[in-house]
């Protein structure tokens, strides 16, 4: 979004509250298609609190993180894409009639200026027009407006650069899924309503596609990092026997069945906080739109309760979402980085690495 696309390769970097993710794909036209294989990849987590939700804390740390998963994965390349999410990223969708390229981006201007509750100055903005009119002048034009602190945008950016690399953009997080969406998913992208959920250890990011056009991107400030928190402030315990605990393990002296009770609860309240943005869609216009599939990423995709509590409570199919469905994995390239546990972890990274040069 806020930078060059270039026709070559590029290492899409997901700078995440827990854990670092670098994936270069290479790729290659088969008839219309073009396919995608990967060429490295890498996962390494980060200190605690070196990130939070999206506020970078310990910059030290984390730029010795992202060199630590750079020289252990053997990553060469160095141009680099980064994302970017959470309370300092706004995307609004907008609709505004069909005029010439100028007075368009006046218009914007002006709706940025009074739609995003930061003072313009300290913003970048953007924006893409999602169905241009072809009918005539009076058709309106559908666009999203995204806008961005540049005090955050800054401070990623001095990270990627004191640790070496190439920034080439910056994108967001929401974007990126859905670049992810499209390519591993193209049936359903075209044909259904999906929302694809990438829930992190500090943001969970929704992203609902109406066959092909993006109609809603939304952070919300709830993830892993705040699950764990809650169950070890329920069952008085320290954050790492937590960690073990989300992560399947017993522990001791904590009964299976109190650690479940606190994780169901936990997993309603974030349930309830997404069934409020997907009530704002479907409320939207008289249309009486549905999400028909939901998809879910991230950390907390990968609780073995969390798929069926989706289903259950929404009463679509709800499944793990797998950034390589369409992507080929070199398994002698790929480990020790990753195993197919680990899938739901690279939506982010697999959307930057796809990037490529606007038309």
């Amino acid at each position: 979004m806020f930078g060059m696309k270039r026709e070559k390769s590029f290492v899409g970097l997901d700078i995440g509250s827990h854990a670092i993710k670098a994936l270069e794909l290479e790729s290659r036209r088969k008839g219309k298609k073009e396919v995608y294989r990967v060429a490295k990849i890498g996962y390494e987590p980060l200190p605690h609190d070196a990130i939070v939700e999206g506020t970078i804390i310990d910059s030290t740390a984390v730029v010795e993180t992202i060199k630590t998963l750079f020289e252990k994965n053997k990553i060469i390349n160095k141009d680099i894409v980064i994302s970017i999410s959470g309370n300092s990223v706004i995307i609004k969708k907008i609709s505004l009639p069909h005029m010439e390229t100028e007075e368009l981006a006046e218009s914007i201007i002006w709706e940025a200026k009074h739609n995003i509750p930061y003072p313009y100055e300290e913003t970048h903005i953007d924006y893409a027009i999602l169905k241009p009119s072809s009918n005539g002048e009076n058709q309106n034009l559908d666009i999203l407006l995204v806008a961005v602190k540049k005090e955050k945008i800054a401070a990623y950016s001095n990270i990627v650069l004191q640790a070496r690399k190439n920034l080439e953009a910056v994108e967001v997080d929401a974007f990126a899924l859905f670049n992810a969406l499209e390519i591993n998913y193209p049936d359903e992208f075209r044909e259904k309503t999906t929302a694809l959920i990438n829930m992190g250890a500090g943001i969970t990011t929704i992203v609902i596609c109406e066959r092909g056009v993006p109609q809603l991107f939304r952070d919300l400030s709830l993830g892993g990092a705040f699950i764990i928190e809650n169950i070890r402030k329920d069952l008085n315990i320290g954050i790492a026997e937590a960690e073990v605990l989300i992560r399947g393990n017993p522990v001791k002296d904590i009964p299976a069945y109190e650690f479940e009770a606190v994780l169901d609860m936990n997993i309603k309240s974030l349930l309830e906080e997404i069934e409020k943005t997907f009530t704002f869609f479907e409320a939207e216009d008289k249309t009486r739109k549905k999400i028909e599939l939901i998809l879910l990423s991230g950390g907390l995709a990968t609780l073995r309760k969390v798929s069926g509590a989706f289903h259950v409570k929404f009463g679509v199919p709800a499944d793990i979402f797998n950034p390589f469905r369409t992507v080929n994995i070199n398994s002698r390239i790929s480990r020790p980085a990753y195993d197919e546990t680990m899938a739901p972890f690279f939506a982010v990274a697999t959307g930057l690495a796809t990037r490529r040069e606007e038309k």
